[in-house]
């Protein structure tokens, strides 16, 4: 009952939950690796054998090998099964889950990721911090909203994608959580007031709930969900 509302498991079905480990994702959008295996791919039945699976170096997150079984797998992070050809890509559904998406290979080597801060560090040089927990170093001139296609694991930046008018964005809360929008404009504000974004099909909401996926069209795929 204390699980993340955002967690795919019954309620009142089971005692237990794994806990996720301290990593790069905060709990509401991450999920145990243990529970990725067992519950969302179905390749096990037993938590003992999801933690054989992992202990044996068969799963990998953003291309590193994780033997953690509470390692958390968060928003748009990418998972390899050795021997596999694709992978999966983890997102929120409409009904506000985390839900595993599977990618083709070639979608594989790279992911999206979030500025949330930019600083100028000692030496005049500039950091950028990602929802994921990286920073990177450069002279990126990615704003705070933006989302960088980074490549994985060497996290080379291969693009950028402008929070502004006509780009496709991702919502990842709200009322509309799950669904692709037109920006229209984002509006700042100097003050504790929060940055609001709003959108073609006539909403808006915080730019905390917003997720830029592509410029003129998302660059990545929605989760399909039951209609009951």
């Amino acid at each position: 009952m204390a699980a993340p509302r955002r967690w795919q498991i019954k309620r009142k079905t089971k005692y237990w939950a794994v806990k996720s480990s301290a990593g790069p994702h905060e709990t509401e959008f991450s999920v145990p690796l243990l529970q990725v295996v067992r519950d969302m791919l179905s390749l096990c039945e037993t938590s003992r054998e999801a933690k054989m699976l992992i202990s044996g170096g068969r799963f990998s997150v953003d291309g590193r090998v994780r033997k953690d079984y509470r390692y958390p797998m968060g928003l748009m992070d990418v998972l390899k099964i050795d021997g596999e050809e694709g992978g999966h890509r983890m997102l929120v559904d409409r009904r506000n889950k985390m839900h595993l998406v599977p990618v083709p290979a070639a979608d594989c080597s790279w992911k999206l990721c979030r500025v949330e801060a930019k600083r100028v560090i000692r030496g005049g040089r500039t950091q950028i911090s990602l929802h994921d927990g990286r920073n990177l170093l450069g002279d990126s001139d990615a704003a705070t909203g933006d989302v960088v296609r980074i490549e994985i694991p060497s996290q080379k930046v291969l693009g950028t994608f402008r929070l502004k008018e006509g780009s496709k964005a991702l919502l990842i809360g709200g009322s509309h959580v799950g669904e692709l929008a037109t920006v229209s404009k984002f509006e700042k504000w100097r003050n504790p007031a929060p940055n609001i974004v709003y959108f073609k099909e006539g909403f808006s909401t915080v730019w905390t709930n917003v997720f830029v996926s592509g410029a003129d069209e998302s660059s990545i795929r929605l989760p399909e969900v039951a209609a009951i």
